[in-house]
């Protein structure tokens, strides 16, 4: 996604006098009126806590991630390599998947693994879809299972591979939740609210900087999940179906 690619639309509507909200992605130096996301640094603060705990001993990860160019990679990464200060991981490969290119990520695994003489204790990966293939790539080497797995957005076939083994986490953003907080501030917006103000219908209370401005922001909180919470977040919350879930399970 090349939110910058809108500046100049951007630019247009609010020369029109029309207030711009963000969703999900921060458009950079714009100077929008509200940005409503998940929280990026917290998803990548996940994804580096399940590792450590995977890891106790230590070890070396390689951090796949999404495309340069995204705003919320940045974030993510941020995140992640604050949770593992003082965990005795070590980031021994780190690359990019240019337009979130999902086979580039089996790519990766395979020059991650010569740039380190096969040695690999964990990955992180910016999305499920990364994770499919670095878990492919493992597949091939029969190392799947073996090595703790990481990544965001609940896929169905993320899910699964929890279940089954060759994933350890994903990262659970509810679009519901996103969605109904966005439409909510967007109409206070439209009314002429002070969306900051604390007295408003839905007050936001943080500021993110744009590269130019400091825009209002309203993170949502992310979830882990794990095969320990599976059915509980996923299932009872109505994600996914229990059967589509467990459908490689015996």
């Amino acid at each position: 996604i090349d939110a910058g690619a809108l500046k100049d639309v951007v630019r247009k509507a609010q020369q029109a006098g029309i207030r711009i909200v963000c969703y999900d992605r921060l458009i950079r130096d714009v100077g929008s009126d509200l940005y409503i996301s998940f929280d990026n640094r917290m998803v990548g603060t996940l994804m580096g806590q399940a590792l450590a705990r995977s890891l106790p001993d230590g070890g070396q990860v390689f951090q796949i991630q999404g495309s340069s160019s995204d705003n919320n990679v940045e974030q993510v990464r941020e995140g992640f390599e604050e949770a593992l200060q003082g965990t005795g991981i070590t980031i021994a490969y780190s690359t990019f998947c240019e337009n979130w290119l999902a086979e580039l990520a089996f790519d990766a695994v395979s020059e991650g693994l010569e740039a380190t003489g096969g040695k690999v204790d964990g990955i992180m990966c910016g999305n499920d879809d990364l994770a499919g293939q670095a878990i492919r790539a493992l597949t091939e080497r029969k190392m799947a299972g073996k090595i703790p797995v990481v990544a965001q957005d609940a896929e169905l076939s993320a899910c699964q591979r929890i279940e089954e083994g060759t994933q350890s986490m994903t990262v659970y953003k509810s679009v519901d939740k996103e969605a109904a907080a966005a439409a909510k501030l967007a109409v206070a917006l439209a009314r002429g609210e002070d969306i900051t103000d604390p007295a408003s219908s839905i007050p936001v209370t943080q500021t993110i900087h744009d590269g130019t401005a400091d825009v209002p922001y309203y993170p949502l909180e992310p979830v882990a999940v794990t095969k320990e919470n599976m059915d509980e977040i996923i299932i009872d919350g109505g994600f996914h179906q229990r059967e589509d879930v467990y459908l490689n399970i015996d």
